[in-house]
């Protein structure tokens, strides 16, 4: 067997270079698993309720209450299902709110309005409510709607004349519950979603079950199960 000669170098051919490298394979396939699946697409309404309610929190108007109402239509309606996978994405990428400022927000709202359905009717005259978070924040501690209105009660008569600040809650609530108030767990939204879609799919297929069987068509079947699939963020 002949042996190369000295000083001559024997050429080795270089591997083939791949397409796209490990890291930034690993990167495409991680940016295509966090697309966000097709959505049935807005229509003219809710395209205008999404700019309305965008409009408000853009601006800030009217303070806290008109955003978390703003935020409330926007989770509970999900007009953000075009562009964001979930309620707590749109509120991050759009917004720069963490999902859990999002939901005491929402949940400030509806405190506030359950206070405002208590005392709009008072014999006492206007009643002051809450004019920031913070102070609705302990209140959310108090599951039952009448335990808030209860803790509120209280808050007025102990600072009547006074500013209310967001310990003199918490000190009215801490000292209804016998520990410090701690804010609702926040909602679940992945599994309401989930519970909204599956009672869509239960209405259509309760419809199309109530329709004659002679006007049942492949066309048609055909037409349900694709609204089923998009309502499970399947694939056509």
């Amino acid at each position: 067997m002949s042996k190369p000669s000295k000083g001559k170098k024997v050429e080795k051919t270089p591997a083939a270079k791949p397409a796209v490298e490990p890291e930034q394979k690993s990167e495409v396939s991680a940016k295509e698993q966090t697309k966000p699946q097709a959505e049935a697409a807005l229509n003219a309404a809710e395209e205008m309720k999404l700019e309305q309610f965008e409009n408000v929190i853009k601006q800030g108007l009217g303070g806290f209450m008109l955003v978390g109402k703003a935020l409330k239509a926007i989770r509970d309606e999900r007009l953000y299902r075009v562009k964001f996978k979930k309620f707590e994405d749109y509120c991050r990428e759009k917004w720069g709110l963490s999902d859990k400022y999002a939901h005491r927000l929402i949940k400030a709202y509806d405190v506030v309005m359950n206070l405002q359905s208590k005392f709009e009717n008072s014999p006492i005259g206007e009643i002051r409510l809450p004019t920031n978070e913070s102070q609705v924040r302990p209140l959310t501690a108090l599951e039952k709607p009448e335990q808030q209105v209860k803790a509120w009660q209280k808050v007025l008569k102990s600072c009547e004349g006074k500013p209310i600040t967001a310990d003199d809650v918490e000190a009215v609530v801490t000292g209804m519950v016998g520990h410090p108030a701690k804010p609702a767990a926040e909602p679940n939204t992945e599994l309401n979603e989930a519970n909204n879609r599956l009672a869509k799919i239960g209405e259509l297929v309760a419809e199309t079950l109530e329709e004659d069987d002679s006007e049942l068509t492949v066309a048609s079947l055909k037409q349900v199960l694709e609204q089923i699939q998009k309502l499970l963020g399947a694939e056509k």
